[in-house]
């Protein structure tokens, strides 16, 4: 799946727009998950604070090579035993054939600022695809405001198109928060 205007900025200017632990917190990530897929990983900004909340398996997913060793090097840095690192995307059957190697039930998929993707209905039915019974997804997405950062205000969501979106697919809206300074957060259950 193409991830439009998704070209990260450098790590220390990449990791000033976030409190990660803080909003792991807002978005009801904690030790009543059992398995988490962080889609789009990244620097593993998100990804090595989830892995101490969640009660077994982080699993992070990105299509950049690049990413994934920045991660894999963290995890091994900080000796963190509970990750799993998967290069593919989340969309193709390589990578669904890869995740159910792990054999485990999703609870929770975290889908931090890449809903702009081109096709982000096919996103949302593949995550509601592989989610358990009253499974979980967190949405982080960018403001529709000027921002330091993010996608052209053109491809930027506003929280109700991805409202929408989520219940066409099946989902139900649990929670929407503000994340300041850039951010907004919506936490949604598989009905």
């Amino acid at each position: 799946m193409k991830y439009r205007e998704s070209g990260m900025p450098d790590e220390q200017m990449w990791n000033t727009f976030f409190s990660p632990t803080e909003i792991l917190t807002k978005i009801n990530i904690d030790n009543q998950v059992k398995t988490l897929i962080d889609i789009g990983c990244g620097y593993g900004t998100f990804l090595l604070p989830m892995a101490k909340l969640v009660r077994k398996k982080v699993i992070g997913i990105d299509i950049d090579d690049e990413m994934i060793n920045i991660c894999r090097d963290k995890i091994k840095e900080h000796n963190i035993k509970n990750i799993g690192l998967i290069r593919g995307d989340i969309s193709t059957n390589e990578t669904l054939t890869e995740l159910a190697a792990y054999k485990c039930d999703v609870d929770y998929i975290s889908l931090f600022n890449i809903l702009h993707c081109e096709r982000p209905l096919d996103l949302l039915q593949s995550v509601y695809d592989i989610l358990s019974k009253n499974g979980k997804i967190g949405v982080i997405h960018w403001k529709h405001e000027e921002t330091p950062r993010g996608p052209s205000m053109e491809i930027r969501l506003k929280p109700e198109m991805i409202i929408n979106w989520t219940t066409k697919i099946g989902f139900k809206l649990e929670k929407h928060v503000e994340l300041p300074p850039y951010h907004y957060g919506l936490v949604f259950i598989k009905n």
